[in-house]
């Protein structure tokens, strides 16, 4: 059949078939789920829902796309109810989609061989200097999206052909023979269409081109290339990848050893059905049946989220959202308490039908006055079954109010401000398994936008002035990204050393501009937290918390502590302090290697001319930083390649600092490493 006169793009991509894990995951984000991965890496595990996003966002987004991360690009231009929407479409369409078995195992291969080509390509791409990691990934996923278009337009015709999910030039040569076209010749007219200023486009269209032409060429075609080969055979590394390897980038075979061992560990676990194919259709089945479950729990949010609507004054609001958790939980009552920003108390909010007594609650903010004060302390559900805490007299009021054997106690939160929590009674311990629900996630989340968008407090932070500033964020970006893109051209037809330093330090100063008028617009979105008498050790610990599992665990770095007991507490910003030392401990870790050491101390400490202060120090045992850059350290300049406690990052830290009216200095040397000193001052409320 000669199918090289049709269009191959919209309505192709349309109807490519999206991974039925990678969907829920992504409408689980959605949700408001809190899941560990980023809505972008979510979608750069799928070929089909890449090209999705990315061709809609090409298409209504007045701008173009920003070449070097198009995926997160398209995701801001569109907006989470537009991504929504492209996920429940490739949802119903998959649901409803009947493959033969020989049709699902060929599926199979090519959505791992898609998300096992990215993988290299984002192991691949740091290995050789190559700062664009994100398009380095889209461009490993893209690898056979033209075979993908052909499958799914052919079905098991296009097996019949005994092709493979990666490309190669006999593949294209039995294409064109059948179809007139090849799978390289389609990516290439869906890709260009999008029209990104990119060589994607090239490290596709080209990937079959002789070696000696690619060895001249640009970096991301020379990624293409190795991540092709590496595909053919992803559990073992053979000498035709060890030679290409060693011709394209000078790697020996430990170096690529050590890269294909590192992907590896990141291959899907999915990999291991490939050969066994009762495994794989109840995979399916177990997968399709979660897409299903999210996609209802997505319409009960919108169900949820139009009831919600209806209140306009907190008692209103409370009473419907009261009435949500007692229609879909087994909760025996549910009490609302809103956070009262100039007391720091927490207030009950009475709902209809609700004891009087309610409405007269008021919890102190202190940690342990209440769980619901611990809840929100510690931004997770906490209950009475198993409490952190000894009881108080607060506590076994709520139970007594909830007429039940215990209390499941929620908070409610908006991008990281403690807006208010919930509390539930429940019968048994095994009641609680319920209330961990995805729908309770969901319900969680649709509660706190409505609390936040009723707050008067919002109003007045979207006032004349934030808006300029966001006017002026948005038409600043547009030059910035010209900018960005003529230096990468440059970049590329400089020689290897000549001006180099030049564009890379032009492109470190363009995103220094873009982290600089983030920090400062998100300073104006959202409504200031208070000040209040907030435990440092405890900051301390939640920090290392947010990056143990991500950051720490997998290269073997155990924190030390040397916490000062009965450490006073301190009226500060308990948001910017954690965002401080979420950075630190981060920079900490990336200055040491696989193992090293990073230590956190506090201290209190007085001083003459600033006081007393209290002290958190985070210290490494890396290769320490030199003289002449610790006098500039927290100035917004370029830092050395590669290297941890990145300038840009500081200098925002430093004005974290300075928000809260504290010091932050460092102590460096080339033998004991790297420490950082943050002194927040002892002052009254």
């Amino acid at each position: 059949m000669d199918i090289s006169i049709r269009n191959f793009s919209e309505q192709d991509v349309a109807d490519l078939l999206c991974m039925p894990q990678v969907l829920a995951d992504l409408i689980d984000v959605c949700l408001g789920g809190d899941g560990a991965q980023s809505v972008a890496e979510i979608i750069l595990q799928d070929t089909a829902l890449s090209a999705k996003i990315i061709q809609a966002a090409s298409k209504s987004c007045s701008t173009p796309l920003n070449p070097l991360e198009p995926v997160t690009s398209a995701i801001q231009c569109l907006g989470t109810p537009m991504i929504t929407s492209i996920a429940l479409q490739s949802a119903r369409q998959l649901v409803s989609h009947r493959f033969t078995d020989r049709e699902l195992s060929f599926q199979y291969q090519l959505w791992f061989s898609s998300q096992v080509s990215g993988l290299i390509a984002r192991c691949l791409a740091p290995s050789v200097n190559y700062p664009h990691i994100e398009e380095a990934q889209l461009c490993g996923v893209l690898l056979n999206l033209g075979i993908q278009t052909l499958f799914v337009h052919e079905g098991e015709g296009y097996v019949d052909l005994d092709v493979n999910p990666w490309s190669s030039a006999i593949q294209c040569h039995l294409e064109e023979a059948n179809y007139a076209t090849n799978h390289l010749q389609i990516a290439d007219k869906i890709i260009d269409e999008w029209q990104l200023d990119s060589l994607l486009v090239d490290a596709v269209r080209f990937l079959n081109v002789d070696i000696t032409q690619i060895e001249q060429g640009s970096l991301l075609l020379r990624i293409a290339r190795l991540v092709h080969q590496c595909s053919q055979n992803p559990q073992l590394l053979t000498p035709e990848t060890e030679e290409l390897a060693g011709r394209l980038f000078g790697f020996t075979q430990n170096e690529m050893e050590c890269l294909c061992g590192w992907a590896r560990g990141l291959y899907p676990s999915f990999g291991t059905l490939l050969s066994d194919p009762d495994r794989m259709r109840k995979d399916m089945a177990a997968s399709l049946e979660r897409v299903t479950e999210v996609s209802f729990v997505l319409a009960d949010q919108e169900a949820a989220r139009a009831r919600l609507a209806k209140g306009k004054a907190p008692e209103s609001l409370i009473t419907i959202a009261r009435n949500l958790y007692l229609e879909n939980t087994p909760a025996s009552e549910a009490i609302f308490f809103l956070l009262d920003q100039k007391s720091l108390l927490l207030t009950g909010i009475l709902a209809d039908g609700q004891p009087r007594l309610v409405g007269e609650l008021d919890i102190s903010m202190e940690a342990k006055s209440s769980l619901v004060s611990a809840a929100l302390f510690s931004g997770k559900p906490v209950d009475s079954f198993t409490p952190p805490q000894p009881l108080t007299v607060t506590d076994h009021v709520l139970l007594r109010l909830c007429k039940s054997s215990g209390i499941s106690c929620h908070p409610f939160c908006f991008e990281g401000r403690s807006l208010g929590a919930v509390v539930l009674g429940v019968s048994s311990e095994g009641g609680l398994k319920k209330l961990q629900s995805l729908q309770m996630r969901m319900f969680g989340q649709i509660v706190s936008t409505a609390i936040m968008e009723m707050s008067a407090g919002v109003q007045e932070h979207f006032s004349d002035s934030s808006s300029l500033l966001r006017r002026v964020s948005h038409e600043v970006n547009n030059p910035l990204t010209i900018i960005g893109n003529y230096t990468e051209v440059l970049s590329h037809s400089l020689a290897k050393n000549d001006g180099q330093e030049l564009t890379d330090a032009i492109k470190k100063e363009v995103s220094r501009i873009d982290d600089i008028i983030n920090y400062y617009l998100n300073q104006q979105e959202i409504p200031e937290f208070p000040e209040h008498r907030v435990d440092l050790n405890q900051l301390v610990l939640d920090a290392v918390a947010v990056l143990n599992d991500f950051e720490l665990k997998p290269r073997q770095i155990a924190p030390h502590y040397k916490l000062q007991k009965n450490l006073d507490k301190v009226a500060t910003n308990p948001v910017l302090i954690k965002q401080i030392l979420v950075n630190l401990v981060k920079n900490a870790a990336e200055a040491v290697s696989d193992g090293g050491k990073v230590e956190l101390a506090t201290r209190d400490g007085y001083s003459p001319d600033r006081g007393t202060y209290c002290e958190i120090i985070v210290r490494d045992n890396g290769t320490g930083i030199d003289r002449q850059r610790q006098e500039k350290l927290f100035q917004p300049i370029i830092s050395s390649k590669g290297v941890g406690h990145a300038g840009v990052g500081l200098s925002i830290v430093k004005a974290m600092a300075d928000d809260v009216g504290g010091w932050i200095s460092c102590h460096s040397s080339i033998d004991s490493g790297t420490s950082f000193h943050l002194q927040i001052p002892c002052r009254t409320e």
